[in-house]
């Protein structure tokens, strides 16, 4: 079914207004103009007539210049009388064809032809959320990921001063990817057009809603200030937003009456019915966003979309890492958590309800979703390289890794009945985890070794040592453990996955990569309920990436095409995760097969390709808890003040970037949505022009200039362990400069463009730097130092005769500079702890981020001996608007990624007994 907007199109030949403000009078009939299809207007060739209404003709339409399917919408010529009104509308129409987001639909093109006045605009294909609410209530999940994609949408139109005015239900299109919103921003462009009207005649009724005597339309969705003819800002967006969430989840309009008047003094004086009130089993903090997003005085509401959209991420499954992936910040998420608190105390009944043992006979449990906070002045880990949550198998009990600020991270735990989560001692630097089958003990991985800790008390016990033995198994990324008492865990690199008992021992290959099947890596491995066979995860070269199980005495034998790992749990499913969302799909344990097609559990959650890491973590009864968001980062210049001189680029998730030595152009890598790997990007800083460097769905990140300009390193996990390439960005030829196997990550070349210094984290699991010749021929070197846990933070000064660079030496992240190709003492220059650091372009000064949010300037000079001078603190980063990388400009300018939002920070949404969902389908 195609549709362009359910408003202007009519079977019947009275006049239907169009869906936007836009003047009108109804009695006032329009002449309908009657297209055949072949009529050129401009380079646009009329195909077919969709549908005409009171504000125009819609067409279906071909670009001959782009071949593609367009919607021309003309529009009558009473709008164009007035000049000063026609230049207003063409300008508005400028700026609105600037908004590019994937929520919107987009406006191409503006024109005139033969006296016919037109606008191009993007082809859709689905239907209404009008036509659709005409079906009933949305299931929560699915309201709540249309009501974020709506804000996220009204974001970023009103960040470029444009409002919407006219957001309702007919107004708002269902396609194959997601919402898009209609006719955005044509309301606010002909409000002067209207002189004398108050609301009543410029409203925009909708097809069913047209007649005093029913429910009206159009005003159902106005803000207050909107009804006393005060002018619309954001905060009038957000109250229609609320008006159509709230029909989203109840199937009813937020506001009703039988007359104009009767309707009028609902939205002015009333509010309407709680949400949890109509929807029992909806939580009650959407009752919170509604009621604020609802409120009476502007003032009183959200006072953005960005702010609505976080809300939402925060109770349900709103999507993250695109684009569209925004989460809260570590501040706002402290400052919200005694409201978790409080609303997790309003589901600890049903919770004990649930957990309690229930016999055969008892009436199915509902599904209850709740979220969970990261604990205070701590942040959850998405490490894409190991399990950072994990339930216990009975479901009663929670445990995640935690990263707290000049702390090591450690393990927490938390009952899910208990509003608190509290530490466990002697787990300081765990990177993953995973429980017994009892729920008695807890394995984990920290500083190189395999670790059980009993919770009925004691210190850890190690399990294995990960870099000796039977080759160096380096960094666990995974385990499981099995009801036999043996545990399985994969190695960082994937070469193989290994088996050792749980009492301790030395661990032995369970499976290798298999080289004839193209195998690459080999991860993620997970018991299946009889304690020998278990799934795992393989990645091969020639597409052979799938879902395997091990049995024993058998060959391995493929599942699914599943890149994800996958969990058991009881009574019969598969929980992985595909393209961002997170899945189940039946499976017979005793037979060992997969039945039926894939279905939701959440729309979205937290999702790495290249690895295969997912953020999620499952019981065997039947709870689950998982990780949504990504970060959402802007690029900011800002000066030695600290003074913000604009942003460039586009929003998304970034994670580093570098100016080229001519300073025209910037290096960066930015995260997709859905899939969550990394390209490569080049922005022209002069155009404003993003041009990607690569595209393969694997990651590809850590762009480096060379000094002339024209090439770059980057590394690129193509199925394999990421590696450096050297890329000739004019003829797009590449090569490589170490062999494949261990992890490669290019951190800066030397000025005279010779050498590259390369950290490299071979199976041991340690990164360590090398010096390489970019001309080949001579071996790579070790250097000496320095000892990192940063890799990407290493520069070489412009002379090239001293190095800055991060090191853990003395226990905590530090910056030091030290001589390069020369003896020389290293010389330290944070004295409160370093995040990152650059050089300045004239190589005087080394600027670093300290620990407590300050970017501080120190004097270095390299000639003739390496000397350093007084550190001073420029300026001190704002809270909340953290800095993952900078660099700096010739003219001295600061141009950063500043983290607004940190998917870390946001709360786990945990979802108990989810298959009774399953179950009603």
């Amino acid at each position: 079914m195609i549709f362009i907007d359910s408003n202007i199109l009519s079977s019947e030949s009275r006049c239907v207004p169009f869906p936007c403000a836009l003047c009108r009078r109804d009695d006032v009939p329009f002449p309908t103009l009657s297209l055949d299809p072949g009529t050129r207007l401009g380079p646009y060739e009329i195909l077919s007539a969709v549908g005409a209404g009171g504000m125009g003709e819609v067409y279906r339409a071909r670009d001959t210049r782009l071949e593609r399917t367009v919607a021309i919408k003309v529009l009558p010529e009473r709008l164009w009388r007035d000049e000063d009104m026609r230049q207003r509308f063409e300008r508005e129409a400028k700026t609105i064809s600037r908004l590019s987001h994937p929520h919107i639909c987009a406006v191409h093109d503006v024109g005139r032809q033969d006296a016919v006045d037109y606008l191009v605009m993007e082809y859709l294909e689905g239907e209404t959320l009008a036509d659709r609410l005409s079906k009933g209530a949305l299931p929560f999940p699915l309201a709540l990921r249309f009501a974020r994609e709506i804000a996220d949408a009204l974001d970023c139109a009103h960040r470029q001063g444009i409002v919407h005015r006219d957001l309702k239900p007919g107004n708002v299109m269902l396609t194959k990817e997601g919402v898009k919103l209609l006719d955005f921003g044509l309301a606010k462009a002909f409000a002067s057009a209207v002189s004398g009207e108050g609301f009543t005649s410029v409203e925009t009724a909708a097809r069913d809603l047209t007649r005093e005597g029913t429910i009206l339309g159009t005003l159902q969705y106005m803000a207050p200030e909107q009804l006393e003819g005060k002018d619309a800002d954001p905060r009038t967006d957000i109250f229609a937003l609320g008006c159509v969430l709230y029909e989203m989840t109840t199937g009813k309009k937020a506001f009703s009456g039988t007359s104009r008047a009767s309707l009028i003094a609902a939205i002015l004086e009333r509010q309407p019915e709680p949400v949890s009130v109509a929807v029992p089993t909806a939580p009650p903090a959407l009752d919170r966003i509604l009621r604020t997003a609802l409120a009476k005085d502007p003032g009183n509401r959200w006072q953005s979309a960005r702010d609505v959209g976080l809300q939402l991420d925060a109770i349900g499954d709103g999507p993250g890492e695109t684009q569209e992936t925004e989460t809260a910040s570590t501040t706002a998420a402290s400052s919200r958590r005694w409201k978790w608190a409080a609303f997790a105390g309003a589901i600890l009944f049903g919770l004990s309800l649930l957990l309690r043992p229930r016999s055969p006979v008892a009436a199915a449990a509902p599904t209850i979703r709740f979220a969970i906070p990261p604990p205070p002045g701590g942040e959850f880990s998405r490490s894409g390289e190991g399990k950072t949550v994990a339930l216990s198998p009975d479901g009663s009990r929670i445990a995640f890794v935690v990263f707290e600020a000049q702390k090591p991270s450690r393990l927490w735990q938390r009952t899910l009945s208990d509003l608190d989560a509290h530490p466990l001692e002697g787990t300081e630097g765990a990177r993953s985890l995973f429980w017994s089958p009892d729920g008695r003990s807890i394995g984990f991985f920290a500083e190189g070794k395999l670790k059980r800790l009993d919770l009925s008390g004691g210190a850890p016990v190690e399990i294995c040592d990960l870099g000796k033995g039977s080759g160096a198994r380096g960094i666990g990324r995974a385990g499981s453990w099995s009801s036999r008492g043996q545990i399985l865990f994969a190695d960082v690199q994937g070469a193989a996955i290994f088996r050792v008992s749980a009492d301790g021992g030395e661990p032995e290959i369970a499976i290798a990569r298999d080289p004839a099947r193209g195998e690459t890596r080999v991860v993620w491995p997970w018991f299946l309920p009889d304690g020998e066979r278990f799934l795992y995860m393989a990645v091969g070269r020639n597409g052979e990436d799938g879902l395997m199980l091990s049995e024993p005495g058998k060959k391995p034998r493929g599942l699914a095409a599943v890149r994800s790992l996958a969990q058991y749990v009881d009574p019969g499913y598969l929980v992985f995760a595909r393209e961002g969302a997170l899945l189940g799909q039946r499976f017979d344990p005793v037979k060992g097969q997969m039945a039926g097609a894939p279905f939701a559990i959440a729309p979205h959650v937290a999702y790495f390709l290249s690895t295969g890491w997912a953020g999620f973590a499952t019981s065997r009864n039947g709870t689950i808890a998982y990780q949504t968001k990504g970060d959402m980062d802007r690029l900011v210049w800002f000066d030695r003040a600290g003074r913000p001189g604009g942003e460039i680029g586009a929003p998304g998730e970034y994670l580093d970037l570098a100016i080229s030595p001519d300073a025209k152009r910037l290096l960066f890598t930015r995260r997709r949505a859905g899939i969550g790997t990394y390209d490569v990007w080049v922005l022209d800083l002069e155009r404003g022009v993003e041009t990607a460097v690569t595209s393969d769905p694997e990651s590809e990140f850590a762009g480096v200039w060379l000094p002339d300009g024209n090439s770059i390193l980057y590394s690129a996990a193509h199925k394999a362990s990421p590696r450096v390439f050297l890329r000739d960005l004019a003829t797009g030829r590449e090569s490589t400069l170490l062999p494949e196997g261990d992890f490669q990550e290019a951190l800066s070349v030397s000025p005279d463009g010779r050498t590259v210094a390369i950290a490299v984290r071979p199976a041991g699991g340690a990164f360590e730097v090398f010096t390489v010749p970019l001309s080949g021929g001579v071996p790579a070197v070790k250097l000496t130092r320095p000892s990192i846990v940063r890799s990407e933070r290493l520069r070489f000064s412009p002379d090239g005769k001293a190095m800055a660079y991060l090191s853990t030496e003395s226990g905590r992240e530090e910056a030091y500079v030290a001589p390069f190709g020369r003896p020389g003492e290293r010389i330290g220059l944070s004295p409160d702890g370093a995040q990152t650091l650059c050089w300045s372009r004239d190589g005087r000064e080394v600027v670093y981020l300290a620990s407590d949010r300050k970017l501080v300037a120190v004097p270095v000079r390299t000639t003739p001996s390496l000397e350093v001078g007084r550190p001073t603190t420029l300026f001190r980063l704002p809270e909340g608007r953290d800095w993952k990388d900078f660099d700096l400009a010739p003219d001295g300018r600061i141009l950063a990624i500043v983290n607004e939002v940190s998917g870390d920070a946001q709360p786990l949404t945990v979802a108990v007994n989810w298959p009774a969902e399953v179950r009603k389908n």
